[in-house]
């Protein structure tokens, strides 16, 4: 009887490590996957770019890597053309290349609050930051600063928008 219990126990770990491994193969982020031309277009856009990787969002391939402790994801079309790119600069305010957009978060009503996130966006059309901020006892908050350091909106950060290349700022 314990033979028998030990045999379906070891039959059912040996299928529960199958699936698991069925599914971790399921995942599109690896190069394996990703059409020629893409890793063309991002070692023409960005020869430094190391260990990189790839993800599929919607209709679009996402490069995912790390230069300078700064994330970037880059946006390809399904032509393989950059249709967007997102800078994370963590909290890390710092990194903002723009000082005017860095000065004027400072100088806002919010720029005593702690920083979660920093993103820089670069659509087709547009440029804009924004900065993820919270303070105790109010909500979160997605600060919208255009490079020339322009507030565009203040909007609390569980109504704002996923951004992705088509997102109207």
């Amino acid at each position: 009887m314990k033979s028998k219990i030990k045999s379906i126990l070891a039959a059912f770990l040996m299928l529960t490590s199958f699936s698991f491994g069925l599914v971790a193969c399921d995942d599109d982020d690896n190069h394996a996957n990703v059409p020629s031309e893409f890793e063309a277009a991002l070692k023409q856009q960005y020869p430094d770019a190391k260990n990189v990787e790839w993800e599929r969002k919607g209709k679009y391939r996402v490069a995912e890597f790390v230069i300078n402790a700064v994330e970037y994801d880059i946006w390809y079309d399904q032509s393989a053309k950059c249709v967007m790119t997102e800078l994370d600069y963590g909290k890390n305010v710092f990194l903002v290349p723009d000082n005017a957009v860095s000065a004027a978060f400072a100088q806002s009503e919010y720029g005593t609050w702690r920083i979660d996130d920093i993103k820089h966006y670069k659509q087709l059309n547009n440029e804009f930051y924004v900065f993820e901020v919270e303070k105790q006892g109010e909500p979160d908050m997605d600060v919208f600063y255009n490079t020339s350091g322009q507030q565009l909106k203040a909007i609390p950060s569980d109504s704002a928008p996923d951004i992705r290349p088509e997102t109207v700022i």
